[in-house]
């Protein structure tokens, strides 16, 4: 299997709560706002990026927790120049405990 790099997903208390409720972490695939892909949305920005929140078009309280893991090069790419920094699966993306890093509050955000 190939191993992608390393993905960042940001989130708030609620959605850390329940990522983090099982072993095996899942990101809930959605639609949202305006004319982005259905999906759950992942980046390789880091927290100390400058203008995180604008950046990824996100609220800065989704700022404020990290989950950190190895993808297994299955995400997609955002259409746009953004592709460059931010992915998403089309379906609900399960990261297993051996691919995990890290979780929890997003140090530099």
């Amino acid at each position: 299997m190939i191993r992608g790099e390393g993905m960042n997903h940001f989130t708030d208390t609620r959605g850390y709560n329940g990522i983090r409720a099982s072993p095996v972490w899942r990101f809930r695939a959605a639609q949202p706002p305006g004319e982005h892909p259905y999906g759950a949305y992942f980046t390789t920005l880091s927290a100390k990026t400058p203008n995180l929140a604008k950046r990824l078009g996100i609220p800065k309280s989704k700022l404020e927790y990290l989950f950190a893991f190895t993808d297994d090069g299955d995400l997609t790419p955002l259409p746009g120049a953004r592709g460059k920094v931010v992915f998403y699966s089309a379906t609900d993306y399960e990261v297993v405990p051996e691919q995990q890093t890290y979780c929890g509050k997003a140090v530099g955000s």
